[in-house]
């Protein structure tokens, strides 16, 4: 963690390095929406959380929103790596999408995070165009990929040659979205078994 208390030249002679550094403030901002939400996110909470002054955070993001859409890059990111490194892996065919789907789901404390920072961020881009416009770039990313996993099955004839794969990622993106924010709102949401059980079900019906 930095800890650049004082002065901004005492800050400027941290020794991490200056892209580190951002992940850093990014990383913070994650833990504070987290614990507190994003309306009480802000630049003097994100230093707080760094134990840094606020020059150093806004030193590398001007404002909030350039922090908020850089955080959701990070989202976006750490989605795609993990269906990527599911790719390489030697898995039957319909099993390793539903793994790649469950990547969207809050089954470990990781996921738990990030699908509460995704679920935070879309709240906060009513009504903000760059963030909502970050959003549906980001929904496009994830929506190739799973586009280009349902091409791979039908090519090799795991799924019926019937099946339109931009429709079937748009519905694939929508259960694991609801089945993410149910686990969130839910008092009694679906253990993660259930929820596998559920993407493994409709993924079956392509057959």
């Amino acid at each position: 963690m930095l800890r650049c208390q004082g002065s901004e030249s005492e800050a400027s002679i941290c020794p991490m390095s200056q892209p580190d550094r951002r992940y850093e403030v990014a990383a913070a901002a994650w833990r504070v929406i987290v614990r507190e939400g994003l309306d009480r996110t802000s630049l003097r909470a994100i230093a707080h959380e760094l134990g840094c002054t606020t020059g150093v955070v806004t030193h590398h993001f001007r404002d909030k929103q350039a922090l908020m859409l850089f955080a959701l890059d990070q989202v976006t990111q750490r989605l795609t790596t993990g269906m990527a490194v599911l790719q390489r892996e030697k898995m039957l065919e319909r099993e390793r999408l539903v793994a790649m789907l469950l990547t969207f789901l809050p089954q470990d404390t990781e996921r738990q995070e990030i699908l509460r920072v995704w679920v935070a961020f879309l709240g906060h881009a009513i009504g903000h165009p760059a963030l909502m416009a970050a959003h549906q770039r980001s929904a496009a990313q994830l929506r190739a990929v799973v586009i280009d996993e349902l091409r791979a099955l039908q090519q090799a004839q795991q799924i019926r040659p019937a099946v339109n794969p931009a429709v079937e990622a748009n519905v694939l993106l929508a259960l694991v979205n609801g089945l993410g924010i149910d686990a969130l709102i839910q008092a009694q949401c679906l253990d993660s078994q259930q929820q596998a059980q559920a993407i493994r079900q409709y993924v079956e019906s392509l057959r």
